[in-house]
């Protein structure tokens, strides 16, 4: 990473309800047996539960949605949504059941209809057919007959996370189906709806797992390294603050997964920011405590806090926007979504005349004591710092520039990745 001294820029609160009141502990869901509003199925060894919860509603709407939590700790904790895309609202005549053709269905009675479905294809009697919440928060669809001499699985929710991987559950490729299971970080602290930052096994074939990036740039932000059969190369603390890691790869899949332990409770997150954090409850705890967090820094995210601003790993908060500009929803950053970075407070007086420019009004500020990460730039043929602010003050798509080392750099789109950082880390610049 390049560091540059001086930048030239031309100028709600948690709302979560679990259903109330809930009346059965059961672990199964068999035909003619819905789970209803306000029941919920409970794993054997009490540890998780599913069942309905609302999410992120407002005075005028309410979100409901399916999800696995964590049933024998008081912080409510989702660790997987069945709809996250596809919020229910007529949430009390809703109800969890085995369908006709088998699948497990979320109807809505009201208007006799489908909002959500495990959509298998299959060939079985529904009366044979049984999901249940197993012991490593699994929900597990299968078919029971007694005929056989073992239930055959049909569908998995392992197989289809959203934000969270449970322990033991697989991060990777089904080769036979083309399943890839991959953490999708949720929109905002109160929405579980699909975010801007990604989980997955590296696409690219190295064995190793990556976090990449929604917004502009797919290409990874951060690696685990190569795993070298006993750990990941680049992550040696991983194995040390996690506990049991493994890397499977056959001529059926390939996965990553990790294990703690069956009496530790341990929420591993792709967060909202963009950071894997790895928490465990420790025995009469009252909150989650952090144990890892990749990548360290929350400003290694790319993207981390939007558009025209400055990320310090150093502060608290860690985004603030640059000189001249204010954060476009205030709404959206107090729920942890910074997406939509900062905004010019005045916008800027650039006319297209012919083939040239025209900025009567607009003038320069400077950022000093930052690096530019991956911020996308140009560099042209100025051989000054006035000859490189002429170079963007003539296109009406330069947002900024810099002038270090006899290289001009200007930047035409929206400035991201700009990091503050100590002048003395920097190199000379004007």
């Amino acid at each position: 990473m390049a560091y540059l001294h001086i930048l030239i820029v031309l100028l709600s609160s948690l709302h979560l309800i679990l259903g109330n009141h809930a009346t059965t502990t059961r672990d199964t869901i068999s035909a003619g047996q819905p789970l209803r509003i306000h029941d919920k199925l409970v794993s054997q060894n009490g540890r998780y539960a599913l069942g309905f919860f609302e999410a992120g509603s407002s005075q005028n709407t309410s979100n409901w949605y399916l999800g696995i939590w964590f049933n024998s700790i008081p912080k409510f904790t989702v660790g997987w949504v069945a709809n996250r895309d596809a919020p229910m609202k007529n949430h009390t005549s809703l109800e969890l059941k085995i369908s006709h053709d088998g699948n497990l269905v979320v109807a809505n009675r009201a208007t006799d209809s489908i909002v959500w479905s495990t959509e298998v294809n299959m060939n079985y009697r529904n009366n044979t057919i049984i999901a249940v919440l197993l012991n490593s928060s699994n929900l597990v669809l299968r078919d029971d007959d007694a005929s056989n001499s073992s239930s055959i699985s049909i569908w998995q929710s392992f197989d289809h996370p959203t934000d969270s991987l449970f322990q033991w559950a697989k991060l990777g490729w089904d080769n036979a189906t083309g399943l890839n299971r991959r953490l999708v970080s949720k929109k905002n602290s109160i929405s579980p709806a699909s975010g801007l930052y990604r989980e997955e096994l590296d696409p690219s074939g190295v064995n190793q797992v990556v976090l990449a990036s929604l917004i502009r740039s797919t290409k990874p932000y951060w690696a685990s390294g190569a795993w070298n059969g006993n750990r990941f190369n680049s992550s040696p603390e991983v194995s040390r603050n996690v506990g049991f890691l493994s890397f499977v790869e056959t001529t059926h899949e390939k996965y990553h997964t990790y294990h703690v332990s069956d009496e530790v409770d341990v929420y591993y997150n792709l967060g909202v920011s963009g950071q894997v954090k790895v928490f465990v409850w420790p025995q009469g705890s009252q909150d989650w405590v952090l144990a890892h967090a990749e990548p360290r820094s929350p400003c290694d995210v790319y993207a981390a806090c939007g558009p025209y601003t400055v990320c310090d790993d150093g502060a608290l908060p860690h985004c603030t926007c640059m000189k001249g500009f204010t954060v476009t929803s205030v709404e959206d950053w107090e729920l942890d979504d910074r997406s939509s970075g900062c905004s010019r407070n005045t916008a800027l007086d650039c006319n297209l005349s012919g083939e040239s420019s025209v900025r009567s009004m607009d003038k320069f500020l400077s950022v000093p004591c930052v690096s530019f990460g991956q911020s996308e730039h140009k560099t042209d043929g100025a051989k000054s710092s006035g000859e490189c602010a002429q170079v963007c003050l003539r296109n009406c798509s330069c947002t900024a520039y810099s002038f270090s080392n006899d290289t001009c750099l200007v930047w035409h789109q929206e400035l991201l990745n700009i990091r503050q950082i100590q002048c003395g880390a920097a190199a000379d610049s004007n």
